[in-house]
This record gives structure tokens, sequence and C-alpha cells, in this order.
């Protein structure tokens, strides 16, 4: 039974919500998470690769402004694609979405491959960012729309656990490349080949996976919706048990959060929706300058300390191993504890982890808590890209995420351009105290503000969670 806006009880004769949290665990929703989380890999791995291999091989011949451009405009690339393509997803349905930006990745990999150094490679890389910068709050969303409720969280991180794999992978490569001899093209451009064929291959399996429900059932197209949940069903095996209990279970809340089905980015600011809205932006925002600028700049801070480039390459490559590590350790813990608080204590010991990096003195400290430090960060984004995608309603849980998601890569484009003003202005080996103070500061501010101003969302339906904020509406 979903509600109005003003919760009076309107008639739901497909119960999508009930439906999905009535769904057996089973291989095919395990399919489903891998394959949605094929954007996110590829988001993670030219993230993770295309900064450290176009500065190390750039700057080994002398282009040492051009090799601080590359991983720039790949992030006002992200920024932007964040902002403008995430709330296409609430227009044109996951699925497309999904194949817009990898299509967009594909096309910006395969120019800049192709392309000579210079104004064309660079803007080549800004489409590439374009593809990527709204496929992680995009797979958050599609993960969790067709997701049980007493199992969102958990699937969201094993979604991201997969995925971040492309982080690793990127940062593995990069030490490989960094190393090889006799290479036909310089390494970065063979990252950029393996993204490339990489996103084409995705947007093919992504096929499989059928289109949210949910957002068709908001969107007015109802046959589709039931043809999308019954092929769900089906594939989850026990179909005729599911199919017989929607006949007879209500689903609390649906279209509780908006009167009209399509919403506007003015809806984030409504009464029941600021306080969420605030929360995601401010943790995004400090999150993104903290965990993009430490991740970028470990290589540069263990050449201040004394590590050779190559070395410094080679533990970033280890200490990367800590994305599939953090983000799976996070399925085990994100629906066991209230998500504000799981947030807010992980950024706390995020901030620890981060001082003991710099203060470590010997080269198994320096990785011990270099990867301490990377997998807290990856085990703080589940919680964080799950809340920020379950605060909002059907209409606008693609924008919402999205745009939160934005102020990250926001956060993550200011960090490098701050870093580069610091390192001028007091030098490459005495830089490094300040890179590690904004980096701790900005989880300590996450921690903060995840306490005082986030929402508990934790054990909630995504309807009931549109229901309290629809509340908030009347009320106001």
């Amino acid at each position: 039974m979903n509600h109005d806006i003003a919760g009076h009880p309107a008639i739901d004769p497909l119960d999508i919500q009930g439906r999905i949290d009535r769904l057996p665990p089973s291989p095919v929703m395990t399919l489903y998470m891998v394959l949605i989380s094929l954007g996110v890999f590829w988001d993670t791995y030219m993230l993770y690769s295309i900064g450290p291999l176009s500065f190390h091989f750039l700057a080994s011949h002398g282009q040492h402004a051009l090799a601080t451009r590359i991983p720039t405009m790949l992030f006002l690339g992200t920024f932007i694609g964040a902002l403008s393509l995430g709330r296409m997803a609430d227009r044109i349905g996951r699925g497309r979405a999904f194949t817009l930006n990898l299509g967009l990745l594909a096309f910006g990999a395969v120019a800049a491959t192709l392309a000579p150094l210079g104004p064309v490679f660079l803007l080549a890389i800004f489409i590439a960012g374009l593809g990527t910068g709204a496929e992680i709050p995009l797979s958050v969303t599609y993960m969790q729309e067709i997701a049980p409720s007493r199992r969102r969280g958990r699937m969201s991180s094993l979604m991201l656990t997969f995925g971040f794999c492309g982080g690793t992978v990127g940062g593995l490569l990069t030490w490989w490349l960094s190393r090889a001899g006799h290479l036909p093209l310089p390494g970065y451009r063979i990252a950029l080949a393996i993204a490339a064929l990489g996103a084409i291959v995705s947007v093919f399996l992504r096929l499989i996976v059928p289109e949210s429900p949910r957002w068709l059932e908001r969107a007015g197209r109802a046959a589709e919706a039931q043809a999308a949940m019954q092929r769900i069903e089906r594939a989850a095996g026990g179909s005729a048990a599911v199919v017989g209990a929607a006949a007879s279970k209500a689903a609390p809340a649906a279209g509780a959060g908006l009167a009209e089905e399509r919403g506007s980015t003015l809806d984030l600011f409504r009464t029941g929706y600021l306080r969420r809205t605030l929360s995601a932006w401010i943790i995004e925002f400090f999150q993104g300058f903290g965990s993009y600028g430490f991740t970028t700049f470990v290589p540069i801070i263990l050449y201040a300390r004394g590590f050779t480039l190559l070395h410094a390459l080679g533990y970033t490559a280890l200490i990367q191993i800590s994305y599939p590590v953090g983000t799976y350790l996070s399925s085990f813990v994100t629906d066991r504890f209230p998500r504000k608080w799981g947030i807010a204590g992980f950024y706390l010991l995020n901030m620890l982890a981060g001082l003991g990096f710099y203060l470590s003195s010997s080269s198994t400290l320096v990785v011990v808590f270099g990867f301490l430090t990377e997998m807290l960060i990856f085990m703080d984004g589940p919680l964080l890209h799950t809340y920020e995608a379950e605060i909002y309603p059907t209409p606008l849980r693609g924008r919402g995420s999205a745009t939160a998601f934005s102020v990250s890569r926001l956060g993550g484009f200011l960090a490098p351009v701050v870093a580069g003003i610091v390192v001028a202005r007091f030098g490459t080996h005495a830089a490094g105290p300040y890179l590690i103070v904004m980096a701790a500061g900005s989880w300590l501010l996450c921690a903060l503000v995840a306490a005082v101003l986030a929402v508990d969302t934790s054990g909630a339906s995504l309807e009931q969670l549109e229901l309290q904020a629809g509340q908030a509406l009347v009320r106001n």
C-alpha cells in the first residue's frame, strides 16, 4: 500500500517495494551486483592509474606541467559529469544512464589514446572523466532499488567491493608499466586503451540487468515495471511464492516524498530534505578533499620522505590493495550499526590512521599505516554512498546522490590545487606535514558532521524514509 504526500493510503497493485523486500538471496542477484559494479570498476581504474602513470612518464621527460594537468582535467570531468549526468538517471532510467556514461568514457579514452599530447589530449581526458563521474552514485542507486531493505547496505558494499577492484588493478598496472621497458606505447596510453575496451564490453554485459522496477513504476510505466519485477523474481527463484505473497502484503510509503513524479534540484533543499542534503554535501566535500588528496599525493609524500619515485609507486600499488579489502569489510558492519554512527566512527579512525602514516619511521610502518588509512577510506565510502542514495525518493534519487557525489569530486579537484600551492610555497620535502594535516582535519570534520547533522536510515525501507520526509513537508 502506497501513500500520497499527506500520508493517506493509496492503491498500489504492483507492490514493488514489498516484492523486492521478499526476494530471497540467489546467485542471480550476485550476478546483478557484479554487473552493476562495472561502472565503478572503470571509474576507480581511471582515477588510480591515469594520474600516477602520467606523472611518472611525463615528469621523467621533463613535462611536469602537463603531468599535473592530466589528473586535474580528469577530476574536473568527473565533477561536471556527476553534476550534470547524474540527473539523467532520473529522466531516462538507470540502465540507459549507465550506457551513456560508459559510452562517454570509451569515446574519451579512445580519443586520448590516439591524440597527441596537448589540448586535444586534455579534452579527451576531460570527456572520459565526464563518463565516469556519475558512476558510483548511479551504481549505488541502481543496487539499492533492487535490493531488499534488510540487505540494502550489505549489497551496496559488496557491489562497491567488486567495483573498487578497479582501483587496485589500476594501481598494480601503474606499478608494472612504470617498471616495464620497451613498451609499444607510453604506459598511460596503454592504460587508456584498456579502459576504452573495458567500457565497451561492460555496456553489453550490463544489458543482462533489468531496469529498476521502482524507477519504472514512478515514471508511470506500470506494465514495464511489472515485467521487470517478474523478470527479477523468476531469476531469483521461488517466483510463485514471491508473487503470491505480493497480493496480500502491503508496501509502506511509496510516493510520500514528492507530490510530483519528476523532481528538480530545488527539491533537494525543501524542508523534508534540507538536513539530509546538507549532511551529505558537507561530508562528501571534506571526504573528497581528504581522501582523493591523500591517495593522489601518497607518491609525493613518500618521495619527500626519501623513497625513490619507483619505490614510491610500488608502495602506492601495495597500499591500493586495501581498496577491495575496505569495502568488503564494510559489508559486514554497514547494516549492523546506525548508518550515521558508522560513518562518524570510521572517519575518526581514518584521521588517526592518517596521522600514523605520516609519523611512521620505517618502510614497514609506512605500508601498514598507509594500508590502514586507505582501507578505512574505503570502509567509509560504502556507508556514505549508501546513505546519500537512500535519503532521497525515487524521482530524486539519481539527481540527489549524484549531486552530493559531485561535491566529493569538487573536493578531490581542489585537493591537488591546494596541495600544489603548498608544495610551491614550502617545497616538496617540507610539504608533507601540511598535506597530512589537511587530510586528517577533513576526516575529523566528516566525523563531526555525521554525528551532529546526519539522519539515521538503518533498517528502514526506501519508502519509509520517503514517508518521513513527506510528513515533514506536510508539517511545514
